[in-house]
């Protein structure tokens, strides 16, 4: 699924909500960021998640770090981080993560898209959920209507949140009977 957003804070909160809600289910989560690591850790333990899940290994907190250079070296980059990430993940897990952590220029956002693609097209073999976050402000502008709508072709679900309280989930797939 992605999380568009408007307000950094309300997105945080329902990413550790999304992630809580996996770890009470017995899942294993992972939340990779660019924010600092034990900044995230504190953010995740006053937000109620307790320090146990944390001591056991069944949530893990990555730092991605900001990637440049040209298309093929921000790709081997991300591959790296992905296999960081996927280390050891055992099924049914939680991730929420967005691989490329500057999509604010053409380079960066085209490789995102890359790696959303591949995502999608072999998510029935992933074994679990992901939610990758976008801070609307923060997609490359120039062309930021098609990014947009190229994202919402890659999930399943789309979380549009606003502003604290508002939002709405779009599902991106045709309805299915039951």
């Amino acid at each position: 699924m992605m999380l568009l957003y408007e307000d950094s804070e309300y997105a945080r909160m329902i990413e550790f909500r999304f992630l809580k809600n996996g770890l009470t289910k017995g899942e294993q989560c992972i939340y990779a960021t660019e924010s600092d690591s034990g900044s995230i850790v504190l953010k995740m333990l006053s937000y109620g998640i307790p320090l146990e899940y944390f001591e056991n290994k069944k949530l893990r907190v990555y730092q991605i770090h900001q990637n440049f250079g040209s298309r093929d070296e921000i790709m081997k980059s991300c591959k790296r981080d992905i296999g960081m990430i996927l280390c050891d993940l055992q099924s049914p897990f939680r991730i929420v993560s967005r691989i490329v952590p500057d999509v604010s220029t053409i380079t960066g956002m085209s490789v995102e898209l890359e790696l959303e693609r591949e995502t999608h097209n072999h998510f029935d073999d992933i074994g679990g959920s992901v939610m990758c976050p976008y801070d609307l402000s923060k997609i490359e502008a120039s062309q930021r209507k098609k990014w947009i709508a190229e994202l919402y072709k890659n999930h399943h679900e789309v979380i549009y949140a606003s502003r604290f309280g508002e939002g709405e989930v779009i599902s991106t797939q045709p309805e299915t009977k039951i």
